[in-house]
């Protein structure tokens, strides 16, 4: 397991709306680079500080994670309570607005671009199945990954601080590493 990146040492941009700010783990050039052969990803940590609308990101699969609070996004005029066991997913074209949020937090948010045949306008707690016709897989975060998750390379994001990880910590695993016991984290693979 190695260290890639650390929410702390980055420094914040504005997001594409102006309306806040996020911190970028990885963006689309790195994501290809670190994972040649899927769809361009992009990794980020969003500071939630008030209710309002979210950024149009057209041609972008997103899946938006609260840490620290459950929050309410109104996607498409409909409202979908958000919690870490449940991240919601949806499509960068889609009307989306944060219209619940009880106090100031974070989200992880992993943006992967669509293939042009399919739409992720759904919200879902597991990963949507890949398009038969998609050229390359494509990027997933989950909370809980079946067994045969950790037979492949993939990528965890802490989501506590502890003694030995900063929060917000992106991690690479290879396949069959174990993770340590109690570690809060996101799991991202193809």
């Amino acid at each position: 397991m190695r260290a890639l990146k650390t929410f702390d040492e980055i420094p914040p941009v504005p997001w594409a709306n102006g309306a806040g700010e996020t911190t970028e783990l990885i963006s689309l050039t790195e994501s290809e680079q670190l994972t040649p052969g899927l769809r361009p990803w992009r990794l980020s940590v969003a500071r939630l500080e008030r209710t309002g609308p979210f950024s149009s990101l057209p041609g972008m699969a997103r899946t938006f994670l609260p840490v620290g609070a459950e929050v309410a996004l109104e996607i498409d005029g409909r409202v979908h309570r958000v919690t870490r066991a449940e991240p919601a997913r949806f499509g960068g074209d889609q009307d989306v607005s944060l219209v619940d949020l009880p106090v100031p937090c974070f989200a992880l948010n992993l943006m992967v671009a669509e293939d042009a045949g399919s739409r992720s306008g759904t919200l879902a707690s597991a990963p949507a199945p890949a398009p038969a016709s998609a050229p390359a897989p494509a990027m997933v975060m989950v909370m809980d990954p079946p067994a045969e998750f950790h037979d492949r390379e993939r990528f965890a994001v802490t989501l506590e601080e502890t003694i030995e990880h900063p929060r917000f910590q992106l991690l690479h695993l290879d396949a069959g590493e174990a993770l340590p016991a109690g570690l809060g984290v996101a799991y991202l693979s193809d």
